[in-house]
């Protein structure tokens, strides 16, 4: 039976491996922390708040993702995968700042 962890000996791999890792840890806090801050200004409409928060994330993919296709082609794509995590990045960490349930819809769109 091969060793199932024989790839992470490869530098390049390891390194795409362990950073796929961190930004998928990034996104489950985030996901838990949406949902504690729709929980908290909800009360009983939570469950709305953030289904409209996860509504809004996936009609973002569906109306922002052919563009981003065509943008990758043309740019850069470490330039835009920079921009977009540190724009995101940004926006995540305006969430200690959120007063109002409309801005847990509006980070989720992003």
């Amino acid at each position: 039976m091969p060793n199932p962890f024989g790839a992470l000996r490869d530098k390049i791999f390891l390194k795409l491996y362990l950073s796929q890792t961190i930004s998928l840890l990034g996104d489950a806090f985030t996901w838990v922390g949406i949902a504690l801050l729709a929980f908290q200004f909800g009360g009983n409409h939570s469950a709305a708040i953030l289904s409209t928060a996860l509504t809004l994330r996936v009609t973002a993919f569906i109306l922002f993702g052919p563009h981003a296709g065509v943008l990758a082609d043309r740019i850069d794509r470490k330039k835009i995968m920079y921009i977009t995590h540190f724009v995101r990045m940004a926006i995540v960490g305006c969430l200690p700042f959120v007063t109002e349930a409309w801005q847990i819809m509006y980070s989720y769109f992003f």
